[in-house]
């Protein structure tokens, strides 16, 4: 419906414009041929220019950016409904991570809000390399096993966030070089540790639980469906 709107006001458009131009060929006493072409002109220019600029554009192709965004929005979860900026906790961490938050927000902005990722219940442990952390992975499941009871609430893998930027990375209509992806992972790992494990395992606990219940309240058809296929 919205479609067959939009050309049918081009075409009533476009039908006074023919209207209007074969008037004005119909040239007066005093204007003659000159003035005949002026006026033809100057109507079908009026005409023509009082068509809305989003309907000009109509037919303009998306960018694959865009689509992404679109996607993203359709398809919601929990984390869109938090914070999209966590300034004050990332003054605390370390220059390097600081910078990946930086490009995180200009980055991943382009295909989703950084919602998305400041909210998610993936968290990736420190450490060197992977063994480093998969070590640290068994260590928290004997030290903290309710991390691993509510998917919900944490998602402990050792390479998830490795995992997710790649992916995120491979998406198209994606800007981030790979130095940039690194940075980025880099926060998402120091965040990890930071808000969501250790010392403010709980306060991320009662985040996570409200976003979730907010979701589930605002989006029931959605929430069931992530919780069908473990995915919220």
């Amino acid at each position: 419906m919205e479609r067959d709107g939009i050309f049918g006001l081009k075409s009533a458009f476009f039908a006074s414009a023919l209207f209007l131009t074969a008037c004005a060929r119909e040239p007066s006493s005093q204007t003659g041929e000159a003035g005949q072409a002026g006026s033809t002109q100057t109507l079908a220019s009026l005409v023509i220019s009082s068509i809305p600029a989003s309907e000009a554009g109509a037919g303009e192709a998306k960018s694959a950016a865009e689509l992404e965004k679109e996607k993203a929005l359709k398809n919601p979860y929990p984390n869109d409904l938090g914070p999209e900026k966590i300034d004050e906790e990332v003054k605390t961490y370390p220059a390097e991570a600081q910078a990946g938050y930086k490009l995180m927000l200009a980055r991943c902005a382009q295909c989703h809000t950084s919602a998305r990722p400041l909210n998610s219940r993936f968290a990736e442990p420190e450490g060197k390399d992977d063994p480093a952390k998969e070590a640290a992975v068994a260590g928290l499941k004997k030290s903290n096993p309710e991390f691993f009871k509510d998917g919900g609430v944490w998602q402990v893998e050792a390479a998830v966030w490795k995992r997710y930027v790649k992916r995120m990375m491979a998406k198209p209509g994606c800007k981030i070089e790979k130095d940039e992806g690194k940075k980025i992972w880099q926060f998402l790992v120091a965040d990890s540790a930071k808000r969501k494990l250790g010392a403010n395992a709980k306060k991320w606990e009662a985040h996570r639980r409200k976003l979730l219940s907010e979701f589930r309240q605002k989006y029931p058809e959605r929430y069931k469906e992530l919780e069908q296929a473990k995915d919220l």
